[in-house]
C-alpha cells in the first residue's frame, strides 16, 4: 500500500501528470485610450451622439446673417434582444433647441422628442404564411423614426407659431450596419401639423403616408468626423380639402478641433433648404452656417 501511495504521489508531481500551462493572456489595449512618455493617460475617441449639447454660431438665412445659439440632450442606446441574432439600435434626441436673438429675424425652433429604433437582424427575413410557411431572405434594417413636439416661432411673422405635433416614419436600411455608425433608411411618413395664425385661428395639416423619408449618415470609429443629411418631400392635405407639395433637405459635416481635459469641440458646416414649408406664411427658404459645438461627456 505504502508503494502504491508513494506512486501515484510521484505522477501527481510528474510534468507530464501537470498538462501544459497555459500561457497567460495579453492585456486587452483601448485604443481609445493613449498615454504619454509621462505616464498620462487620456482618451482621443469621442461619440457624437451621447452627449450634452452645447452649440453657438452665425447662419445666413435668405441673405441675412443671424448669431444662432443651440442646447440639447442626446442619448444613443444599444441593445441585444432575446431573440437570436437580433439587434437593437437607438438614438434619441431630448429639447434640442435653436434660438436666434436679436430683432432682424428673431426666432426659436425647439423638438421635445426625437428618436429612431432600428432593429439589425444578421439574416433578415419574411415569413410568408401558406400551407407550407415559406421563409423569404429580407435584405433590410426596419427603422422606426418618430418626432413629437416641434415648435417654430418665427417673431417677425407676427404672434403666430407653428408645430408639429407629431412624425413617424418606417425606413428601410440597406446598408444594415452592425456598427451603427454608417445607415441609409428610406421610407413613408405620417405626420400632423398646426399653424396658430396672428388672429387666433388654428390650421391643421395631416400627411397620411403621403410623404417619403430619407436619412443617411456616416460616423469615423474615433468620432473626429461625422456626415449627415436627410430629406423629406410629399404632399400634405388641410381639413379643409386643400392640398399642397413641400419639400425639406438638411445635410452637415462635423470635425473635432480639440479636446480640452477630455471635452470635445467640433466645427460644424450645415446647410438647409424648405420648399412651401416654413413659417406661417409657408415660405420658400435656404439657410447655411458655421457653428462650434460642445459635447459634454462624449467620451467613448
Amino acid at each position: 500500500m505504502l508503494s502504491l501511495g508513494l506512486t501515484a504521489l510521484l505522477l501527481t508531481l510528474s510534468p507530464e501528470s501537470q498538462g501544459t500551462v497555459a500561457a497567460p493572456v495579453p492585456p486587452q489595449v483601448d485604443e481609445c485610450v493613449m498615454e504619454t512618455d509621462d505616464g498620462d493617460r487620456f482618451r482621443v475617441c469621442f461619440d457624437p451622439g451621447n452627449a450634452l449639447l452645447l452649440g453657438t454660431g452665425l447662419q445666413v438665412r435668405d441673405g441675412v446673417a443671424l448669431p444662432t445659439f443651440q442646447a440639447g440632450i442626446l442619448l444613443r442606446t444599444e441593445r441585444t434582444s432575446r431573440s437570436k441574432g437580433m439587434l437593437w439600435l437607438n438614438t434619441h434626441r431630448i429639447l434640442v433647441t435653436e434660438a436666434t436673438p436679436g430683432t432682424a429675424r428673431r426666432g426659436l425652433t425647439t423638438t421635445l422628442y426625437e428618436g429612431t429604433f432600428r432593429r439589425h437582424l444578421e439574416e433578415g427575413f419574411i415569413l410568408i404564411p401558406t400551407s407550407r410557411p415559406l421563409r423569404v431572405p429580407f435584405p433590410f434594417d426596419v427603422t422606426l423614426a418618430v418626432r413629437a413636439g416641434h415648435l417654430e416661432r418665427r417673431v417677425w411673422e407676427g404672434p403666430g407659431l407653428t408645430v408639429e405635433t407629431g412624425r413617424a416614419a418606417l425606413l428601410l436600411d440597406p446598408v444594415r450596419s452592425a456598427s451603427g455608425r454608417l445607415w441609409l433608411g428610406f421610407g413613408p411618413a405620417a405626420s400632423h401639423s398646426l399653424r396658430r395664425m396672428p388672429d387666433g385661428t388654428l390650421e391643421h395639416e395631416i400627411s397620411p403616408f403621403s410623404s417619403g423619408v430619407l436619412e443617411t449618415g456616416y460616423e469615423t470609429a474615433d468620432g473626429w468626423w461625422t456626415v449627415r443629411a436627410s430629406g423629406m418631400a410629399g404632399w400634405i392635405n388641410s381639413l379643409d380639402g386643400d392640398r399642397r407639395f413641400r419639400a425639406r433637405a438638411d445635410t452637415s459635416i462635423e470635425r473635432i478641433l480639440f479636446a480640452l481635459n477630455d471635452q470635445p469641440l467640433w466645427l460644424q458646416l450645415y446647410g438647409s433648404y424648405a420648399y412651401q414649408d416654413v413659417g406661417l406664411a409657408l415660405r420658400t427658404e435656404w439657410t447655411a452656417g458655421a457653428r462650434l459645438l460642445v459635447r459634454s461627456f462624449s467620451a467613448l
